[in-house]
């Protein structure tokens, strides 16, 4: 069995691929997000896995603030993401550097069709605002251009925990059950 620092760091080499992956696909597509946007962040429905979590509460853990990340989460209603700022003069989310894989895959990533063919799944806001943008990265896709497969990048989750890395849940269970995972495992580990 492997151990839970060796899962978040495999969870951690994976979002780096990912990173690489939708970098070089930005680039050859020509997309970007909209400045200031973080729409994505406000969708009610966004469903996410504990695992992909893991780095996160890994952090948490370190800095300190794995318990009142709990509370916080405990007193939340909201199905938006709890770590979206809300401040007028602050935008995007608050912990950017270990956000989930889907945070990472959202608008520059595909599905794939019934023929198992990539197709570029574009966001609203860019298929709203820059609608010229979005359908030449998806022309991008449909001449073969390489883009990120999140199916595929779900299934190299799911190798690493299969349990944790295929249950998926509404965003702000799956970032409490990661620190969860990580605090009871820590609290385990100190009264040993």
């Amino acid at each position: 069995m492997i151990s839970l620092y060796h899962k978040v760091q495999k969870v951690e080499s994976l979002q780096k691929s990912v990173d690489k992956d939708t970098k070089v696909f930005k680039r050859h597509a020509c997309i970007e997000c909209e400045s200031f946007c973080a729409e994505c962040c406000r969708y009610n429905d966004v469903t996410a896995t504990s695992l992909e979590f893991l780095p996160f509460a890994w952090h948490a853990y370190k800095l300190g603030l794995l318990e009142q990340w709990l509370e916080d989460l405990e007193k939340n209603e909201s199905q938006q993401c709890i770590f979206l700022r809300q401040d007028a003069d602050k935008w995007g989310c608050k912990i950017y550097p270990v956000r989930g894989l889907i945070c990472r895959l959202f608008g520059f990533s595909a599905i794939t069709d019934k023929n198992g063919r990539p197709v570029y799944a574009a966001c609203r806001i860019l298929k709203q605002h820059r609608p010229e943008t979005a359908s030449r990265a998806g022309l991008y896709v449909v001449g073969g251009g390489k883009v990120p497969v999140i199916s595929t990048y779900y299934r190299r989750l799911a190798s690493i925990d299969p349990s944790t890395g295929n249950d998926f849940m509404p965003i702000n269970q799956a970032i409490k059950k990661a620190l969860e995972i990580v605090y009871f495992h820590c609290l385990y580990r100190e009264s040993a």
